[in-house]
């Protein structure tokens, strides 16, 4: 309808315009008419230039409406008044309205996506060819303990050599990888995707730290195996200290009254009975020990404060502590920090990481061990305990955790892994850092 108008209109003007024109031509052929003359040739050039302003007036209209669609722009559009695109301006209104209805879905969808990149646990960051960084979420920056990255090369602050390995990575190849930031040991599993907007390359990379399910299969691993092992030393164990204790009875029951009548043969052998003896119940023993990491009772859970649970365990090591000249000091952040969870067995994982560090440091001349409960910037309880003793290598650290590893002369291996399954028994961690010769630090985290 608004074209058939437009049309009506230029033709009709067209019509005008000849009709005026062959009118001014004829009389510029007479000699007379003079003041017609003027007259035809002022209309002409009048419609002439009327006509010229309304195709201007709709070519800028129509480029508004363009232009307005091309940048979403809903105050721009045709102008108003014009009878003959009233159904164009209706039209382009309802165009406007859809653009304006899927712009703000996009806006929507797009926050959505925002939000679940920043609390989805798994650390993404994705950048250009470049190194510049595009994406870098919540998850990432609590990885790498960096708040702003612009360029790939700042996450080597954190991790030193990380940035060479995200450019090196192939595409969708996994790699994991044991690195320290700051006082924390992870292993991570690092991914990548690169992938094509338009003419742009996006590198885009994902970071998991699996330090906790790598030691929840590790412990479920360890707990298998001990229980098979126990299992077969007892059953092989148990008759043979049940045999040799028959064989010295035998032996002691008819064993002369004079020993100058006993053989030499005689009295060899029973003390090689009575060594196996000994030997096969420091062995069941020795099995009894290890059958514990299988046996950690559920945690009664209850909330503890901190402060006074720490306090307990302080008087409790105090005599330990100045048979060795140790200093043992604690600090709680607040003061009314509590934890929930099983006093006894808390209690236990905390004196046998206090008992380590006074071997540690029981050598040095100033030997101080601290203990500190506090609240991270993730809203995790903390409690950790550090000592400046000799430090743990960093070839041993690793296997601290492992059952029947251990340093010490006279030690079970079995302390840090009962720690560690105890600690997994409430929800947390424990984890080391270490300097050797200068600090140790153990981290408990709830």
């Amino acid at each position: 309808m608004a074209f058939n108008r437009f049309f009506r209109f230029v033709i009709l003007q067209a019509i005008l315009l000849a009709v005026t024109g062959t009118f001014f031509l004829w009389t510029l052929t007479q000699d007379y008419l003079l003041i017609t003359k003027f007259t035809l040739g002022f209309i002409w050039v009048l419609q002439i230039i009327l006509l010229i302003h309304y195709l201007t007036r709709t070519n800028r209209g129509l480029d508004n409406f363009l232009q307005s669609v091309k940048h979403l722009d809903p105050t721009r559009g045709i102008t108003e008044g014009d009878k003959s695109f009233d159904l164009l301006n209706l039209t382009y209104n309802e165009i406007i309205d859809s653009i304006q209805k899927v712009k703000i879905e996009k806006e929507a969808e797009h926050h959505y996506f925002q939000n679940t990149i920043e609390h989805v646990g798994i650390g993404l960051i994705s950048f250009n060819d470049a190194g510049q960084t595009e994406l870098y979420n919540k998850a990432a920056r609590e990885l790498f303990k960096l708040e702003f990255v612009r360029n790939i090369q700042e996450l080597n602050k954190s991790i030193p050599g990380i940035s060479e390995l995200l450019f090196s990575l192939k595409q969708k190849h996994s790699k994991m990888i044991k690195a320290v930031s700051g006082d924390e040991i992870l292993k991570l599993s690092i991914r990548k995707t690169v992938f094509k907007i338009q003419d742009k390359t996006v590198n885009l990379v994902s970071f998991q730290n699996i330090r906790t399910e790598l030691e929840e299969e590790e412990i479920e691993v360890w707990k298998k195996l001990i229980s098979v092992l126990t299992h077969e030393i007892m059953n092989s164990v148990a008759p043979i200290k049940s045999l040799t204790n028959t064989m010295i009875k035998m032996f002691e029951k008819n064993r002369p009254s004079d020993t100058n009548e006993e053989s030499e043969y005689n009295v060899d052998t029973l003390m090689a009975l009575k060594a196996i003896q000994k030997r096969s119940k420091g062995l069941l023993n020795f099995v009894e020990t290890y059958k514990n990491l299988t046996k950690v009772p559920n945690p009664v859970f209850q909330y503890i404060e901190l402060k006074s649970l720490i306090h307990e365990i302080i008087i409790l090591m105090d005599s330990e502590l100045q048979l060795n000249n140790i200093s043992l000091t604690s600090e709680v952040n607040p003061a009314n920090l509590k934890v929930n969870a099983d006093e006894r067995l808390i209690t236990q994982v905390i004196i046998n990481l206090i008992k380590n560090s006074i071997e540690s440091v029981n050598k040095e001349k100033n030997g101080k061990i601290q203990i500190k409960a506090f609240i991270s910037s993730q809203s995790e309880t903390i409690i950790q305990v550090i000592d400046n003793g000799t430090g743990i290598a960093a070839d041993l650290i690793d296997k601290i955790f492992i059952p029947f590893f251990t340093t010490k002369e006279h030690g079970s291996g079995i302390g840090l892994s009962l720690s560690r399954q105890i600690m997994k028994l409430h929800g947390g961690t424990i984890s080391v850092f270490s300097k050797y010769g200068i600090e140790t630090i153990f981290t408990l985290i709830f």
